[in-house]
């Protein structure tokens, strides 16, 4: 080892993964090592895994690459990410470039040739899919039912009302961020007001908790 120029000693920590690449991360004795690792699962299936020790901060990208022919180069056409507290700066952390090209470079992987059956991990994500889509279609339908706009409560049930808050936040937020600004117009009355009325909401459960960090 030798210091660097922070008087931080450099090291590079190794370890043994069975069935798959590793990719090792360098760091100082100041910062958290870093460990990238990758593994080849079946019919052109890949996982990617971040990890840093002692902490839950890492993430899992279970990568489908597909080719039209045998021999051909697969390409990323699908993906599975799984971590705690997922923001888009770590999204972006996500070397696809870098996976597509350590799965093509591996003598050993396969893609999934096209018109060739499906391995049960496809299956699974393709079912997972489909299931989706029949949720789409349902808040389809359910969006093209008018909403009731909101107005300010009366006090007569205040249930009802805060479920009302709770039905319009959740129409509004899939259309904009800017949530309180929307519903604060449409009720005609100040942002600060929609701001309680959404908290008030969470308070009785018609929302989940507000993320930290997060508007809304």
């Amino acid at each position: 080892m030798r210091p660097n120029n922070h008087g931080g000693r450099k090291f590079a920590e190794i370890h043994v993964y069975a069935g798959g690449l590793l990719r090792v991360s360098l760091a100082y004795a100041s910062v958290r090592c870093v460990t990238d690792t990758m593994s080849f699962l079946e019919d052109g299936w890949v996982l990617w895994s971040r990890s840093v020790p002692g902490t839950t901060e890492g993430v899992r990208v279970y990568a489908s690459l597909f080719a039209e022919e045998e021999g051909a180069r697969g390409e990323i056409v699908g993906l599975a990410v799984y971590g705690r507290n997922l923001t888009a700066e770590k999204l972006r952390t996500i070397p696809l470039a870098h996976i597509e090209t350590v799965a093509n470079t591996n003598p050993e992987f396969r893609p999934h040739i096209a018109g060739t059956e499906q391995h049960s991990i496809g299956k699974t994500f393709d079912h997972v899919i489909q299931e989706a889509n029949k949720v789409l279609m349902s808040e389809a339908y359910r969006k093209a039912q008018p909403r009731t706009p909101l107005t300010r409560p009366d006090g007569s049930d205040p249930d009802a009302f805060y479920e009302q808050v709770a039905v319009a936040y959740r129409d509004v937020v899939q259309t904009t961020p800017k949530v309180a600004k929307v519903l604060a117009d449409e009720a005609g009355v100040p942002v600060g007001t929609v701001h309680r009325w959404v908290l008030e909401a969470r308070r009785r459960g018609f929302l989940p908790p507000a993320r930290q960090g997060r508007a809304g």
